[in-house]
């Protein structure tokens, strides 16, 4: 039942008047923002009577003339690393964290896959499956992090203790970087707790038939009825109705991937990012080339206020689809909200000419994109 390769379902489906991500930014751990600063020596040797080093036996190279008279060397910078420092210190944290909450959401989904044999609550525990994956990711992402936030502290310790002229835009830079890594990782670990509302809002549904051929033949065709059911209401804009329906087609039938990533939407446009996040990160797992998966993972993740993680997905799509004008307003926004304005400038001025392009009259997204573009000019 899955969509047709390499094309994702739901692909054409957007986020609407996408690209503001005002949603509020999810803990970060507090890594601090600047760079190292460099504190030069002013004090300088006199070169002289005939004001040339040359004049009393000092090289240009500052080397003492025979009888002990030379030109003082310039006190080596100094550059300030507690922040790289405490950006890695701030990483591993949050690697950790985000391992121990994949650990209690895998013991959830053992727990949960036990308890069906009492009773439980098949979609339950189907979600608790899906939240157990998604946890995991979000651990090795974490990790990732992590060790990328150490090996940017160690290039600044090694940049600080060269005598590149270049060393204090080295020890800015591994600062940035160590900064933008400790942050992923924070959003990460905010990504591993998506769990208490996707749970919660989960509808009830038990499947106590046995497991047969005639029963999983009967089960696909009710699946494919929930799904229709489910793309009308969607079209409507009843988005929890279509949710309902599609979390009734993916138990019924858990390949069926078109349900799945109509279910990621639904559950966006309802407001329920967390939800759409684990979505969209399962169904990911079966159709890795659907752009438009891709595409709503990222504004699921940029309506939770993760900005890096969302550029990463947006960029995925784009990837696999260098047109995708929905995911160009993504990164451009994800770029936006990051501050960082320069990189953001092409991906919004491409969303706004391809948005003119394809949908003709101004719709309210390409306002939201011009107000975005007046920032620059």
């Amino acid at each position: 039942m899955s969509g047709p390769a390499g094309s994702g379902p739901g692909a054409g489906v957007g986020p609407g008047a996408a690209g503001t991500g005002g949603a509020a930014s999810s803990g970060t751990g507090g890594a601090a923002s600047g760079a190292g600063q460099v504190n030069s020596g002013d004090s300088t040797g006199t070169p002289g009577p005939s004001g040339s080093p040359s004049a009393d036996g000092v090289s240009a190279g500052g080397a003492s003339a025979p009888g002990g008279v030379g030109v003082a060397q310039p006190a080596r910078p100094t550059y300030d690393l507690a922040e790289p420092e405490r950006a890695a210190q701030v990483a591993a944290k949050g690697a950790a964290e985000a391992a121990r909450l994949a650990a209690l959401a895998g013991e959830a989904a053992r727990q949960a896959g036990s308890g069906q044999l009492r009773g439980q609550s098949a979609v339950r525990a189907d979600t608790l499956a899906a939240i157990a994956e998604t946890s995991k990711d979000a651990s090795r992402q974490a990790a990732d992090a992590s060790r990328e936030a150490s090996r940017a502290a160690e290039a600044a310790a090694r940049a600080a203790s060269s005598m590149s002229p270049d060393a204090a835009i080295a020890v800015r830079r591994e600062s940035n970087r160590a900064r933008d890594a400790a942050e992923r990782a924070w959003e990460a670990v905010d990504e591993a707790r998506d769990h208490a509302a996707q749970i919660a809002s989960a509808p009830t549904l038990l499947l106590t038939s046995s497991p047969g051929l005639f029963q999983s033949f009967r089960r696909s065709m009710q699946a494919e009825a929930s799904f229709a059911r489910g793309s009308v209401l969607l079209e409507e804009r009843q988005y929890k109705e279509a949710r309902d329906n599609f979390v009734e087609a993916t138990l019924l039938y858990p390949e069926h991937d078109q349900a799945r990533a109509l279910l990621g939407w639904s559950e966006y446009f309802l407001g329920d990012f967390r939800g759409a996040v684990v979505t969209f990160k399962t169904a990911l797992r079966r159709q890795p080339m659907w752009e438009g998966l891709h595409n709503g993972l990222g504004w699921s993740r940029l309506r939770a206020g993760r900005y890096h993680l969302a550029a990463e997905s947006f960029r995925a799509a784009l990837n696999r689809n260098p047109d995708y004008i929905d995911a160009a307003n993504g990164l451009g926004s994800a770029l936006f909200e990051r501050g960082n304005y320069e990189a953001a400038l092409p991906q919004l001025d491409k969303a706004l000419r391809g948005s003119r392009r394809v949908l003709g009259p101004e719709p309210p997204e390409v306002t939201t994109l011009r107000g975005k573009m007046a920032c620059f000019f």
